[in-house]
């Protein structure tokens, strides 16, 4: 008989210390949230007119002059790009110009780049200033979803890579 209520509570153990267990991690505070993501997600998703659909873009706001540090950041980009392998078929490197930008830059931005570029329409021109010099992704629809800003280094590129490359291999548009 009472190997039987050992047994019994041995059982019971089994499955109430786990739960009371989490329990405790919760209401303690002992758990973070982990993400999968490097990029900063864009709270809401902002959609750029005029896009050309289709294709992911990975984008850089240029919000006055490109000067040496902006150049750089565009071949720095198109290393991203290459650096996506077969997923780079299913992207494009895009400029998002604003008034000030577009009027100086233009096309001698796209020549020295060979990256496809975008005027931002003029009711937007102050919500994208805040995004100068900051690498966005924007999905196949239009709707810019991630930031993320290369000034800190490669992680911040090599987390672009690998979340471009999820979110295209999850993506339903193929």
């Amino acid at each position: 008989m009472i190997s039987q209520q050992k047994t019994m509570l041995k059982l019971v153990a089994v499955f109430l210390v786990p739960i009371l267990l989490a329990w405790l991690v919760l209401k303690m505070g002992w758990f973070e949230r982990g993400t999968l993501s490097h990029g900063e997600w864009l709270e809401p998703p902002v959609q750029l007119s005029d896009y050309p659909q289709g294709k992911w873009s990975i984008a850089q706001v240029v919000a006055k002059p490109c000067e040496q540090d902006c150049l750089q950041q565009f071949q720095l980009l198109s290393k991203a790009w290459m650096a996506l392998g077969i997923a780079k078929q299913k992207t494009q490197r895009l400029a998002l110009l604003t008034k000030a930008a577009a009027l100086d830059e233009g096309s001698s931005l796209v020549e020295e780049t060979q990256i496809a570029a975008l005027s931002l329409a003029n009711n937007q021109q102050q919500a994208w200033a805040q995004y100068d010099q900051r690498w966005l992704v924007v999905d196949p629809t239009g709707w810019v979803i991630m930031s993320y800003q290369p000034q800190q280094g490669y992680t911040q590129v090599k987390g672009l890579i690998s979340d471009l490359q999820r979110l295209i291999k999850n993506s339903r548009y193929q």
